[in-house]
């Protein structure tokens, strides 16, 4: 066994406030500690099996942290070299995890993911590294359809085992690359027809609501553009805002021991929030990653 083989069946625990119960799908327990490692694996195992990738390649993206440190975890762990190139403005503690990994990072101006996935694809180009290219990979939105979205499946279902499907009402989560909520979101819904599926992104960044790409601090969603969002196949948008995820995040910590991330604070405020709005009862989220890497910003 190695450690990559343990990315994955993470549990699915209840979040409870106010007559509303929300489960969270922790992620956070990923080897990486964040729900990016599906997708790192996945592409990985995917390029090593079309032979891609040898061992001493170096591999490279573009990311606000999450898909950089997955990436060098499993970089580490087979062999590879890793370069990772992110806007300045992420948290010195993911800087500082990437580098603890041997990754090499190279920093673009504040919030600019445009650029970050520009000097990602010309030095992939120029230099003949492997672009992992996690904003366009449909390989981003596979690995959730046929891992995420069938464990939340299997585990409500042994929770709810008496329940028809209409328990599960929504399915809420943040959109960074959208391959989250496209893959587990077209698992879910095929399950359950009368779920609605929820995107969130940042109030201060609401590009997929019609505005435009602007600087936040949930870290993880709302790079500038939708990517692989479709939004024909999303209910609704809901924003949050930096500050409400934040207060979510460490709400989570002290009511209920949950140490994770801001984008999973904005998830649980998003879901809470439709629940309210929309006189339902249940959702599902993602308790994308683990709080530690956000200390000097929280």
């Amino acid at each position: 066994m190695k450690l990559s083989d343990y990315v994955g069946n993470t549990p699915l625990i209840p979040i409870r406030f106010g007559g509303y119960t929300v489960w969270g799908k922790c992620e956070f327990m990923n080897p990486g500690g964040s729900v990016k490692d599906r997708m790192a694996k996945y592409i990985i195992n995917n390029a090593e099996e079309n032979r891609l990738i040898k061992k001493g390649d170096t591999l490279i993206e573009a990311t606000s942290g999450n898909t950089g440190i997955a990436f060098s975890m499993l970089a580490a762990e087979r062999g590879y070299k890793m370069k990772i190139v992110m806007p300045c403005n992420m948290s010195e503690e993911r800087k500082q995890m990437l580098k603890f990994y041997g990754a090499e990072l190279i920093e673009v101006d504040a919030g600019d993911f445009d650029e970050a996935i520009a000097v990602r694809d010309e030095l992939a180009e120029t230099e003949g590294y492997f672009n992992c290219n996690q904003f366009h990979n449909k390989l981003n939105i596979e690995v959730h359809y046929k891992t995420t979205g069938p464990e939340i499946w299997k585990e409500f279902q042994r929770n709810h085992q008496h329940r028809d499907c209409g328990w599960m009402q929504a399915f809420v989560a943040g959109t960074g690359t959208g391959g989250t909520i496209m893959g587990a979101g077209k698992y879910l819904s095929e399950q359950c027809p009368g779920m609605e599926t929820i995107a969130v992104e940042p109030e201060e960044s609401a590009v997929m609501s019609g505005g435009r790409p602007g600087l936040h601090g949930i870290q993880g969603i709302g790079d500038g553009s939708k990517f692989l969002v479709d939004l024909n196949k999303v209910s609704k948008v809901k924003t949050v805002k930096t500050e409400c995820a934040k207060a979510v995040a460490r709400y989570l910590a002290i009511r209920y021991g949950l140490f994770v991330g801001i984008s999973a604070g904005a998830n649980v405020f998003a879901a809470f929030q439709y629940l309210h709005d929309n006189n339902k009862k249940t959702a599902i989220t993602i308790l994308c990653d683990r709080g530690e890497r956000y200390l000097s910003c929280l």
